[in-house]
């Protein structure tokens, strides 16, 4: 296993300067939250500035202007759940878990950075944070008059328990800035209905960002196959996805000469096909694409363009449906386990692999040296990359047994505030980048993918439009599967508009 100890060092001291940096991150404003743009379309850039901005490196955002508080010693409860709030989380060191509470100091610079950060929040506002970490459901606890100051949870479980009325508006909420860069204006601008947000994620929890989905990609490989290098492509603009194709295509080929290609083998890609998770999801989002956009009167309305995502599944469907060019994950689970798709690449089995920023965990331990980049573009004059971020991360719900309103506000304000300028810099810094990848180009391309992140409405609620665009894929015709189907799921969509303005009045 390869490192290099100044990379390490370069970053350490950067983060150790960025102390000292000032912000120039400039807040969306209400309009721009609630326009027609499509949800991805906002999604490009971090708060309206061009990625790549050196000042963007600096955790040092000005503290919230928040009133001295005291509240004597009170409890600040976070539900953290239990069987609902593993998915994608099994095989990572940093669960969602490990962000919110540790026991105590170990040495480890992530846990260090969450027991300090609640000890300063304690010391502040005079409470004492504790989790509810239970097998009961988080809206059965609200429902039964648990008092809560915080639920933590997948968003489709918090979308699909909104009409319990167990969730609280967060956007009406004493002390939350929901439009301060620490609470995601990604995840605002593409799940927001009307000004009503249930659920949303902060640097509280890092869990979006862990899983937020990627390519990586084996420079032995790649090496061998004289072929294009990835980091190039996305510096000069054409990392497109006939580049990503055309190189998937290259280098399969049956290793130990059996005649047919099983898991032994050499594939172009690792992919996943489910409907949360697959490839064309991916890829369809990478391309600026979304399901839905805002609307002044409906809410939320569809927002496809047939044309290009028939084009995106003609280039797609006759390499990703190959089994002869990719290994698929429900193939290489059925044949050995789940844990073997990482597995495959850790052990040099393909060029590409589709996951999630969360799999560097296990890939520090590969022998090849490997690289991260971005989703491809549709072509050339995209002028962004975008990252889907996987439905089931952890985001947080204010329940309706709130106590003190001031306190759940002001402290989760705080909280996370404090959480954007000392934990994401020990977890994305020093851990994701000085001690998980091994060049100073994959962090390059760890800032582009953070900082490009979509957040889908559709994909949050259970719409059953991520269901068709996957038959879209499947069956090679997206006017079949989704357009002949608008009116459905546009009813479907008006279903769960209803849904979200009934809960909040």
């Amino acid at each position: 296993m390869r490192r290099t100890v100044c990379l390490a060092a370069c970053l350490l001291a950067a983060v150790l300067a960025s102390a000292s940096c000032g912000s120039k991150t400039q807040k969306p404003s209400p309009e721009s939250l609630s326009s027609d743009d499509s949800s991805s379309s906002v999604s490009g850039t971090e708060n309206g500035e061009e990625t790549g901005d050196p000042e963007e490196t600096c955790y040092s955002l000005p503290e919230p202007e928040l009133p001295e508080m005291d509240f004597g010693g009170e409890p600040y409860l976070v539900y953290l759940g239990s069987s609902q709030d593993n998915y994608l989380q099994e095989s990572t060191l940093f669960p969602a878990k490990s962000f919110i509470a540790v026991d105590g100091l170990t040495g480890e610079i992530v846990n260090d950075a969450v027991f300090n950060r609640n000890l300063a929040v304690e010391n502040k506002f005079n409470v004492r944070i504790r989790t509810v970490d239970t097998e009961m459901a988080p809206e059965n606890l609200v429902l039964a008059g648990e008092a809560m100051d915080l639920v933590q949870g997948q968003g489709p479980y918090l979308a699909e328990t909104v009409s319990t009325g167990a969730w609280l508006n967060m956007m009406e909420f004493p002390y939350l800035n929901l439009e301060a860069e620490y609470w995601s204006p990604r995840a605002l601008a593409g799940t927001i209905l009307d000004r009503i947000a249930f659920f949303l994620p902060s640097d509280f929890c890092l869990d979006p960002l862990a899983n937020t989905g990627v390519f990586f990609f084996n420079k032995r490989i790649l090496q061998e196959n004289d072929l294009d290098n990835p980091y190039d492509l996305v510096h000069l603009g054409t990392w497109t996805i006939d580049r990503f194709l055309q190189m998937v295509r290259t280098v399969p080929r049956d290793l130990n000469g059996d005649g047919q290609m099983d898991l032994s083998d050499l594939y172009g890609c690792l992919v996943h096909h489910q409907w949360r998770t697959g490839v064309f999801h991916q890829l369809y989002f990478g391309i600026g694409l979304s399901y839905t956009k805002t609307d002044p009167e409906q809410g939320r309305v569809l927002n496809f363009d047939g044309e290009i995502a028939q084009g995106l599944i003609d280039r797609v469907w006759e390499v990703c449906q190959d089994k002869r060019i990719c290994a698929i994950s429900s193939d290489i689970e059925e044949e050995v386990d789940a844990a073997y798709y990482d597995t495959m690449f850790l052990e040099g089995h393909a060029l590409f692999c589709q996951d999630y920023v969360s799999s560097l965990d296990t890939f520090r331990e590969m022998e090849d040296d490997f690289g991260i980049v971005p989703n491809p573009k549709y072509d050339e004059r995209q002028s962004e990359y975008y990252q889907r971020v996987a439905p089931s991360s952890t985001m947080f719900s204010i329940p309706a047994t709130v106590q003190n309103e001031e306190k759940t506000g002001i402290v989760t304000e705080y909280i996370s505030w404090l959480s954007h300028n000392t934990v994401l810099p020990a977890y994305y810094e020093i851990t994701v980048k000085a001690k998980r990848v091994r060049d100073l180009e994959a962090v390059e391309m760890l800032d582009i993918i953070r900082k490009s992140q979509v957040f889908e409405f559709a994909d949050m609620y259970y719409t059953h439009i991520p269901h068709y665009v996957q038959s879209a894929f499947e069956d090679h015709s997206f006017s079949n599967r989704v357009l002949s189907n608008q009116k459905f799921l546009s009813k479907r969509l008006a279903k769960y508009v209803k849904m979200i303005r009934t809960a909040a009045e």
